[in-house]
C-alpha cells in the first residue's frame, strides 16, 4: 500500500467532507476496503488485514455526519482512492464498523416503530393506543419497541424513521384513505420506498388494516371487497411462491404444514382485497407477490403478501394474537399457533436486523422507547388483553 498520508489528498467528494484522518502505518496491503455507516452518526473508512483470523485496522478515516452514502458517493470514493495510489482490491458497503468478511454483520439492537392510531372508545384527552399484543410480537422476536404517534410533523416522522429499524403497521378501525394513520402510513412507507431504492434496506409490515392500508398507498385507490371474515380462524391457502418467499422460507416444514391445515390465523376483517381485485390491478399485481390466499366460502381474498422489489409484508391475518391476546374463544393457541406467533415475529425483526439507523444519542432512544409507557388492562370491554393509551 502507498504512504496512507496520500489518501488524505482525497478531499474533493461533494458529499461528505472529510473531517479528520488516522492511520497505522508499517501494515501490508489491506484485501479489503471497507465503507461503513455505524460509527455512531458518523461514516467510517477504513481498510483491514486479516492476520491469521485476527483483524488489524489499518486507517480510520472519519467523514461528515450522514446515514447513507449512495452508490454514486461510494463509486467516486473509489476513484479518487485510486487516483490517491491506494491499491484497492475490493470496495464494500458495509453495515456495521467492523471487518467484512463472507457472512454480512447484523443490527444486533434493532428498534422497530408501531403506528399508533385514534379511537373513539378513547378517554378524550388521550392521543391514541397501540395494542400491547404487537409490543409483544417484536420484542419475542428480539426487537425493542417505539411508538409512533398520529397527527405529528412530517419532519418529525423524517427523523423518527432515520432513527429506527423498521415500521409496523397495526390492525385497527381507522379510516385508511383520511386519517392521522393514514397520513403516518403514508409519510413511513414513502420514505421507506425512497430508502430502500437508495440501497437504505428498511422493512414495513402491516397487520390487518395495516396491510390494506398497505394496499391503498401502493395502488393509490381503495380495492377492498366486503367478506364474512369478522371473527374467525383459518388454514392458510399457500401459492406456490411460498415455498421459497423471503417470508416462509425457513419456517420448518411441520409448521408450514400446520399452517395449511389447522385454523391457526385469526382474522377479524370485513374486507379484503379479492384474488381477483388483485390480478387485475396492475399496481398491486406487479408489486406484491401473493404468499397465501383464504376464503369465506364464497369470495377468495388475498391474506399474506411480501413485495417483489422491497422488504415490504402484509398479512391480512393476525399472527401476533395467537400468544398474546385471549378474549375471543376462536384464536387458536396451539402449540403450532404460537410457534406462528415467534416464527413470523422473528422474520421481521430479522428484516429490520438489515437496517443500521440509530438515534442521534442514547438519551434520546431511551425517551422514545415504549418502555416509557405503561400498559392498561384493558380486558373484558376490549378486544385486546392490554393497551399502551397515550
Amino acid at each position: 500500500m502507498n504512504s496512507i498520508e496520500g489518501v488524505a489528498k482525497v478531499k474533493n467528494l461533494t458529499q461528505p467532507a472529510i473531517l479528520d484522518v488516522s492511520f497505522f502505518k508499517g501494515v501490508p496491503d489491506s484485501p479489503y476496503w471497507v465503507l461503513s455507516t455505524d460509527y455512531q452518526s458518523y461514516s467510517l473508512v477504513y481498510s483491514c488485514t486479516d492476520y491469521y483470523g485476527m483483524f488489524h485496522i489499518d486507517f480510520a478515516w472519519i467523514l461528515a455526519r450522514t446515514r447513507l452514502l449512495n452508490k454514486e458517493v461510494v463509486s467516486q470514493l473509489h476513484d479518487e482512492l485510486v487516483s490517491a495510489g491506494v491499491n484497492i482490491n475490493k470496495l464494500l458497503v458495509s453495515d456495521q464498523a467492523g471487518c467484512e468478511r463472507s457472512k454480512a454483520k447484523i443490527n444486533e439492537r434493532p428498534i422497530i416503530g408501531i403506528l399508533a392510531q385514534n379511537s373513539r372508545y378513547l378517554p378524550p384527552s388521550s392521543t391514541g393506543y397501540i395494542a400491547s399484543s404487537y409490543v409483544k410480537f417484536l420484542e419475542s422476536g428480539g426487537a425493542r419497541v417505539v411508538p409512533i404517534m398520529v397527527n405529528r410533523e412530517a419532519e418529525e416522522y423524517k427523523r423518527l424513521f432515520n432513527s429506527i429499524n423498521g415500521v409496523l403497521l397495526p390492525g385497527g378501525s381507522a379510516n385508511i384513505t383520511s386519517s392521522g394513520y393514514q397520513r403516518a402510513s403514508k409519510i413511513f412507507y414513502e420514505l421507506a420506498i425512497e430508502a430502500n431504492k437508495r440501497g437504505d434496506y428498511f422493512p414495513v409490515w402491516g397487520t390487518c388494516l395495516g396491510y390494506e392500508q398497505l394496499t391503498v398507498l401502493t395502488s393509490g385507490e381503495k380495492l377492498l371487497t366486503r367478506t364474512n371474515t369478522s371473527g374467525v380462524a383459518l388454514p392458510l391457502l399457500f401459492t406456490k411462491e411460498a415455498k421459497q418467499s423471503r417470508m416462509f422460507k425457513n419456517f420448518p416444514a411441520e409448521l408450514m404444514e400446520a399452517l395449511a391445515s389447522e385454523p391457526l390465523t385469526e382474522n377479524s376483517h370485513k374486507w379484503s382485497v379479492s384474488v381477483l381485485t388483485h390480478k387485475t390491478n396492475k399496481d398491486l399485481k406487479n408489486f406484491y407477490k401473493v404468499l397465501s390466499t383464504n376464503t369465506d366460502g364464497e369470495i377468495e381474498f388475498v391474506s399474506t403478501v411480501e413485495a417483489y422489489d422491497y422488504p415490504i409484508y402484509g398479512t391480512q391475518w393476525h399472527p401476533e394474537k395467537n400468544a398474546f391476546e385471549w378474549r375471543r374463544p376462536y384464536i387458536s393457541h396451539s402449540p403450532s399457533a404460537v410457534m406462528s406467533t415467534f416464527y413470523m415475529a422473528q422474520f421481521f425483526v430479522n428484516e429490520a436486523r438489515n437496517n443500521f439507523h440509530t438515534f442521534e444519542s442514547e438519551e434520546e432512544e431511551r425517551s422514545a422507547l415504549i418502555y416509557n409507557y405503561n400498559p392498561v388492562h384493558s380486558a373484558p370491554n376490549s378486544g385486546f388483553e392490554q393497551k399502551y393509551i397515550f
